[in-house]
């Protein structure tokens, strides 16, 4: 819950703290296994947790054009307890939360890729989309957001 306050609490373009809203929006679930992206998914600029620890904040959208997700990819130089949010916002308002653990404690991931998504949505055209992602791992975190991308 220490880590879901941070994130909520940090700077961001709508929430400031957790709400009924926030909180009937959430689940948790484990770190998927990783398979490659492609044209459908709009990811930021990889970034460094702390050394052999790299991310990355993506939107994937559904062909459909109206339907997306977020998603944060992890690379591992080696096996690393990670605890992992990854958000979504449509039109610059909260839309899901996902935490990737077991519980409220960090997941021992192995070294290589993996992903956390957050829950498939169904947009409007034309809103515009972005994903917001959290990293812990010990010491060192991060909150960073994906490129934005319109709907339609």
């Amino acid at each position: 819950m220490r880590k879901l306050l941070a994130l909520l609490a940090a700077p961001a373009l709508v929430l400031a703290a957790a709400t009924s809203s926030s909180a009937a929006n959430a689940d948790t679930t484990s770190w998927n296994r990783y398979s490659g992206t492609d044209s459908r998914w709009h990811c930021g600029a990889t970034i460094t947790i702390r050394s052999g620890f790299q991310a990355q904040s993506c939107v994937v959208k559904s062909s459909d054009g109206v339907t997306y997700q977020g998603a944060t990819i992890i690379n591992l130089a080696s096996a690393t307890r990670v605890y992992g949010v990854t958000q979504t916002y449509e039109a610059g308002t909260f839309t899901w939360l996902r935490n990737c653990s077991n519980g409220n404690n960090p997941e021992r991931r192995p070294a290589g890729r993996s992903v956390c998504y957050s829950k498939t949505r169904t947009g409007k055209k034309g809103n515009a989309v972005q994903a917001r992602s959290y990293i812990e791992a010990g010491a060192s975190e991060k909150l960073w957001w994906s490129p934005t991308v319109t709907l339609g």
